[in-house]
């Protein structure tokens, strides 16, 4: 076999392998981009968070008014100490709303629309309602359960 003729057949090698991770890639949807979760989740499941109010990541919830984000999830307590949690995403742009405690309302920053504490909207320009997940407090464990 002369040089001209390895070099072909190597190329014509290197070019099968890829095409075939290619093809599998494309066949499976692997482009690396990884899919929109549904908040709370991380991958797309039912959304399940635990949050034991010992630690001191999640100590703002102590308090009447505190507040604190967990994977795509706002979490507040409220003035009168009832837990909620909505999805902290906008549904006009994705902004992060935050929880205005002396309002009782989740208000977004960047185009002023403001919702109710079950997650309705008060103002746009924002038309959807923010979702809403269900709460429980189980004051033996000191824990916080979100589920959908």
């Amino acid at each position: 076999m002369n040089r001209q003729e390895f070099l072909s057949r190597v190329g014509i090698g290197v070019g099968a392998i890829v095409l075939t991770h290619c093809m599998t890639a494309c066949s499976s949807g692997g482009d690396d981009t990884p899919a929109p979760s549904t908040p709370g989740t991380g991958s797309g499941g039912k959304t399940n968070l635990s949050l034991n109010l010992n630690d001191a990541a999640n100590g703002a919830l102590k308090q009447n008014g505190g507040f604190l984000y967990k994977d795509g999830v706002i979490i507040a307590r409220t003035k009168d100490g009832e837990f909620i949690a909505v999805a902290q995403a906008c549904t006009h742009q994705g902004t992060t709303v935050q929880f205005d405690a002396a309002g009782n309302r989740l208000h977004c920053p960047n185009h002023g629309s403001n919702f109710k504490i079950d997650g309705s909207v008060i103002n746009g320009p924002a038309g959807s309602p923010l979702k809403k997940f269900k709460t429980s407090f189980d004051a033996a464990t000191n824990t916080l359960k979100v589920t959908e």
